[in-house]
């Protein structure tokens, strides 16, 4: 071994700059695999330092996977070096394309409401500054007094025994949803995925809408479904190609988004809901009902969801707070059948076997207290407002001469605006003008054809602005959706 010359730091200890020094004649081969290293009382005199400091470097060697110590020998380099990190001027691709190969992804790919950008017109989105925090936090510090010891360690795996309850409650009072046990979920996605874990295996068919939501077909393709696309029409999901696709293929789950369906917002009536369920009897098939948006519903009373008329027990209802409250809250549920959500809560189990209690025991508070459905009320009747703001600009547009066109929805937070024109591609040149905004082919890769009438359709959230920057905001993207025409 050459001598070690070093140049020490005096901010930085001895032993450490030593190590420093030995590890690289390691890595750059000086010192061989099983060459043993000088005695330590010959390096401390070559070093000036007390032979202690060299003892120390040589340990932290040891501990670092470069040398061992050896029972009357010393240290020697070990046979097999550590694995060291990647080389700096190794291009960032391959380092990507090394690691690519050892990961499966999910068939579909998810498009994120960029929050950046200027203007967003997210269809799930609520207007959280309409959210009241100082009550909320009210039943937060209530939930803190609350809480025994007992519900902070790992049990409860279906959730907080109170939402449950208050949960159920008022589904049988808001949706007519009168059986079934609750499951509490780390947001509606977190249910997606569960199911889906609990449910599917390689191979599974799933039926899903053809236009659909996204987060959920790659919850279920990468649970290793197999998606099958179900034909929709301006009246949702028709069953007569389902009882087609029926006959050619064996299905193991329906997806569906019956009230607002997910991104059309059209709502499924209840004939063919209840074609749909006969079918689901005749071909033994579950049917995963995602009611996302129940509680903003404008036209009259919505349809109970198809879990309230469920004499099998073959539907699985999910619902979350998200809608009501903000996303960052990661509250969902999944209702169903008892004996399904065993083995639901079984599968759960796997990712997190104990759900979170402090936000759970204050939302059950809210709910308790009616402040729950007073803030839904309040919520109702703005989406409401915001909801025909936006027709009536649209309205002025088309007016104007504008080549678009649209239904009026009975609810939910986004109208679905058909637009003359292809969309190929306008969603990233829409986000690279500071617009977020989604188009029917983000929600089906392969349905990109022009309807009958030369229509390609856009989603646009109408909830969390308000009226003045809903206006700009339209402005802005109908300026680029229509760079030719000037009002």
């Amino acid at each position: 071994m050459r001598l070690l010359t070093i140049s020490f730091n005096p901010h930085e200890k001895k032993y450490l700059a030593i190590a420093a020094s030995i590890r690289e004649a390691i890595l750059s081969g000086q010192l061989k695999p099983q060459d043993r290293l000088p005695a330590s009382r010959d390096l401390a005199n070559q070093l000036n330092v007390n032979r202690h400091t060299i003892m120390a470097a040589c340990d932290e060697l040891v501990a670092q996977g470069y040398l061992e110590s050896l029972p009357r020998i010393g240290y020697q380099v070990v046979s097999v070096l550590p694995v060291e990190g990647c080389d700096l001027n190794e291009s960032t691709e391959t380092q990507q394309f090394n690691l690519a190969h050892l990961f499966k992804s999910p068939k579909t790919s998810l498009s994120t409401s960029d929050f950046n950008v200027r203007f967003n017109f997210a269809g799930g989105l609520p207007d959280i500054t309409q959210f009241s925090m100082k009550v909320f936090k009210s039943h937060l510090n209530t939930a803190l007094k609350q809480l025994d010891l007992g519900s902070l360690h790992y049990q409860g795996t279906l959730g907080n025994a109170k939402l449950r309850e208050q949960i159920k409650k008022y589904l049988i009072r808001a949706r007519g949803l009168s059986s079934g046990e609750i499951l509490i979920t780390n947001g509606s996605q977190e249910a997606l995925f569960i199911v889906a874990q609990a449910v599917l295996q390689g191979g599974d068919n799933v039926a899903v809408e053809q236009l659909s939501y996204p987060p959920a077909c790659a919850a279920l393709s990468s649970n290793g479904a197999n998606l099958i696309t179900i034909e929709q029409d301006e009246f949702g999901i028709k069953p007569d190609n389902l009882k087609r696709v029926l006959a050619q293929s064996k299905i193991k789950l329906l997806y569906l988004t019956p009230l607002h369906q997910y991104p059309t917002t059209v709502t499924l009536s209840p004939q063919r809901r209840s074609q749909i369920y006969q079918l689901a009897q005749l071909h033994d098939f579950l049917i995963l009902e995602d009611d996302y948006d129940h509680e903003f519903h404008y036209r009259c009373s919505p349809l109970v969801p198809m879990a309230a008329n469920d004499p099998d027990g073959r539907v699985i209802y999910i619902s979350t707070f998200s809608k009501i409250m903000f996303a960052g809250a990661r509250l969902g549920y999944v209702s169903a059948h008892p004996q399904v959500i065993e083995y639901l809560a079984n599968s759960k189990k796997i990712i997190n076997h104990k759900t979170e209690c402090v936000l759970q025991q204050a939302v059950a508070n809210w709910m308790s207290e009616g402040d729950f459905e007073r803030h839904l009320r309040k919520m109702t009747q703005l989406y409401l407002a915001r909801r025909d703001h936006l027709v009536q600009l649209l309205a002025e547009y088309k007016q104007a001469g504008f080549p678009i066109n649209y239904a009026i929805p009975d609810g939910g937070m986004a109208i679905w605006l058909g637009c003359k024109r292809d969309l190929t591609g306008f969603t990233a040149l829409a986000q690279s003008q500071g617009i977020f905004v989604q188009c029917q082919q983000d929600f089906n890769d392969d349905y990109i054809d022009f309807d009958h009438q030369g229509y390609q359709y856009v989603r646009l959230g109408f909830a969390s602005m308000n009226d003045e920057m809903r206006r700009e905001a339209l402005s802005a993207l109908m300026a680029l959706l229509f760079p030719a025409i000037t009002r």
